[in-house]
């Protein structure tokens, strides 16, 4: 999966945000002050309890706010915005957005599915082929639309729908899940689920 970008160009900051007024917006009712650059994933910060970080409200609180909620459920993660990696059976990022966001794929590739089902919702999939390490898929689910269909190539960026609520989730949101292809595995992809919670 080289040349591998992220899904979004910006993000909310959330952080600074102190209303639902402000935070139940859409993408198109989002102002331009209203965005950040993507913020850094860093591993500590993301389990600073979230009620310390409210009651300072400090720029650099601000702006951990906006990585935790933005990187919302981490990879392997509980749903608890406090929780670090490898505590739930989370196997993926949850990037908190507004709705109507629109998503990019992650790297080229060709989309091998496009529909939907209980608990990812609308969802894509795209399958990636790397010279070296083999066949890699990301996911991107809980879509209000897709803008891509099953079969067509795609270019790293090209979008493939937009942020939505369908499937098992509470807030809007995208699902992101990368997946390596497993010996023996069938056509269309079938998204990984954890029984339990995975090593470190």
């Amino acid at each position: 999966m080289g040349n591998a970008v992220h899904p979004v160009a910006r993000v909310p900051n959330w952080g600074t945000m102190r209303t639902p007024d402000q935070w139940n917006r859409t993408y198109a009712q989002m102002r331009e002050n209203d965005f950040v650059t993507i913020p850094s994933y860093v591993a500590s910060e993301q389990t600073f309890p979230m009620t310390q970080l409210r009651q300072t409200r400090t720029a650099e609180n601000e702006r951990i706010m906006t990585a935790k909620l933005y990187y919302s459920t981490d990879y392997c993660g509980s749903y608890d915005l406090d929780a670090g990696a490898f505590t739930g059976v989370h196997c993926a990022l949850d990037l908190k957005l507004p709705l109507g966001t629109p998503v990019g794929a992650v790297a080229g590739g060709r989309v091998q599915y496009t529909g939907s089902n209980e608990r990812l919702g609308v969802h894509v999939i795209v399958e990636h082929r790397h010279p070296t390490d083999g066949i890699f898929f990301s996911i991107y689910a809980h879509l209000g639309s897709v803008s891509v269909r099953a079969g067509q190539d795609i270019t790293a960026g090209q979008v493939v729908g937009i942020v939505g609520m369908t499937g098992e989730t509470s807030a809007p949101h995208v699902h992101l899940q990368i997946d390596r292809r497993q010996n023996g595995e069938t056509v269309p992809h079938t998204p990984h689920v954890f029984a339990s919670a995975p090593d470190s």
